[in-house]
């Protein structure tokens, strides 16, 4: 999903020139979440899923995302979840990918938007560039992707 349309993108280019609930009184605070260790944990999600999209893993795909699930891909396509999967295939045209810039801009308990720069290398030789802004939001104790929005680098 991180891919979609990117890599095809660049080939056509050589064609065409639950709610929350307060805590009991009783309870002691809660701590703030580290910023460098969820930033880490949100990085390593990123290139699961990244590997998951080249790999054309739609189980993997699934578990990380959210239900509600919505992403606009680089020619500006929304979609959600189910269209999103729907499109998600073996990726046999890239040669590398990188996730390079990245920045963990908000941060609450239960909320966390990423940006970062993603670069693909196909085996033909293009290469292209995407920012990323990525929100993701904790469910049962794991960080889960709620929408993608990529907007190609020129």
């Amino acid at each position: 999903m991180t891919f979609c349309n990117l890599g095809e993108k660049l080939n056509s280019s050589s064609q065409s020139g639950p709610a929350n609930q307060a805590p009991p009184a009783n309870a002691a605070p809660l701590k703030a979440p580290d910023r460098e260790s969820v930033k880490n944990e949100l990085v390593r999600l990123i290139n699961d899923i990244a590997q998951a999209s080249v790999d054309g893993d739609i189980v993997t795909l699934t578990k990380v995302t959210t239900d509600d699930f919505e992403q606009t891909d680089v020619e500006g396509k929304v979609q959600n979840k189910n269209e999103a999967l729907a499109e998600v295939k073996k990726e046999k045209s890239i040669r590398s990918w990188s996730i390079t810039q990245t920045e963990l801009t908000t941060l609450t308990d239960d909320t966390a938007v990423m940006k970062y720069l993603l670069s693909l290398t196909l085996k033909n030789g293009r290469s292209g560039k995407a920012r990323v802004t990525e929100t993701f939001v904790k469910e049962d104790g794991d960080w889960l992707l709620k929408s993608s929005h990529q907007t190609m680098v020129k």
